[in-house]
C-alpha cells in the first residue's frame, strides 16, 4: 500500500505547489459517488471529507461528468452559484475559498496551476475525455481568460488505471498510437502518460508535471471501475486557493 501522502495528492500539495494551494484526493474509506440530488456533496460525504482533510471545505463547485472535454470556467466575478451542477469534465477558477471537485474510479485526475495568475483547474480525464483532448482544452483556457502561459502552468496527476493493467482494443493503437502497447495478453493504455503528452504539446515543461504513478487497479485503497464494476464507489479530487491569510 502507498503511503498516505502520496494517495491523497498531500505530498503533492506539500512539496510541488505551493502552502495555500490546496490538492486532495481520497481512498475509498468513503464513496464520493454523485447523489441524485442537486447538491455537490451529501452531508455524510461532507463530514467525511472533512475528517480526511482536517478541516472543513466552505464550499464546493462539481460537475455532472459526461466523459467529454467541456471545461467550466469560474471566475472572481462569476455569478454562478457554488452548488450548481452542470454537465463538464473540468473546472477552472481564479476564486479563492471555492473548492472545485471532479470524480474518478479508474480516470484521471489532472491538477492544473498557474501561480504568475493564481488559476487553478481540476480535470477529470477519462479515454474519451482524452480523446477529445480535455487537458490541452483546459490549457487553451488558460490562455484565453487569464493569459497563462504554458511554460508557467504546474500540473499534478492524481491516482488512475495505469499501463500495467489497462487493457484495451486494438483500435486505441489508432487513436493513441504513441501510448498503447502490445503485450502478449492484448493492448494496453497509458492513460496518464496520454494526458501527459497534450501537455507537453500544449507548452507546458516537463519538469512542471509531477504523477502520483498510482494505479488504481492494483491499489486496493483506491476504487477501480475495472476491478470492482458497477459496485465501485467513487472517489473525490479537490483542489482549492486558500484565501490570503
Amino acid at each position: 500500500m502507498p503511503s498516505a501522502d502520496r494517495l491523497t495528492m498531500t505530498r503533492s500539495s506539500r512539496d510541488f505547489f505551493p502552502p495555500h494551494v490546496v490538492t486532495f484526493t481520497s481512498d475509498r474509506s468513503a464513496d464520493f459517488k454523485l447523489s441524485d440530488s442537486s447538491t455537490p456533496l451529501t452531508r455524510a460525504q461532507s463530514a467525511s471529507l472533512a475528517r480526511q482533510m482536517g478541516f472543513r471545505l466552505p464550499g464546493v463547485l462539481t460537475v455532472r461528468q459526461v466523459h467529454g472535454n467541456k471545461i467550466i470556467v469560474a471566475t472572481g466575478v462569476t455569478k454562478r452559484r457554488a452548488k450548481a451542477i452542470e454537465d463538464a469534465d473540468g473546472i477552472l477558477t481564479d476564486r479563492r475559498d471555492l473548492a472545485i471537485a471532479v470524480r474518478t474510479a479508474d480516470c484521471l485526475s489532472a491538477f492544473l496551476y498557474d501561480p504568475r495568475h493564481e488559476v487553478i483547474g481540476l480535470v477529470h480525464a477519462g479515454w474519451r475525455g482524452t480523446q477529445q483532448g480535455i487537458i490541452a482544452q483546459a490549457v487553451t483556457l488558460m490562455r484565453k481568460q487569464w493569459k497563462s502561459n504554458p511554460g508557467d502552468l504546474l500540473a499534478a496527476f492524481g491516482p488512475a488505471i495505469r499501463s500495467c493493467c489497462y487493457r484495451v482494443g486494438a483500435p486505441f493503437l489508432e487513436h493513441f498510437p504513441k501510448e498503447t502497447v502490445k503485450r502478449k495478453q492484448g493492448y494496453f493504455f497509458d492513460l496518464p502518460g496520454a494526458n501527459k503528452n497534450q501537455l507537453l504539446g500544449s507548452g507546458v515543461s516537463a519538469a512542471n508535471i509531477l504523477d502520483c504513478a498510482v494505479c488504481t487497479h492494483c491499489e486496493t485503497e483506491c476504487f477501480s471501475y475495472r476491478r470492482e464494476g458497477d459496485a465501485a464507489g467513487r472517489m473525490i479530487s479537490i483542489m482549492m486557493l486558500k484565501k490570503h491569510s
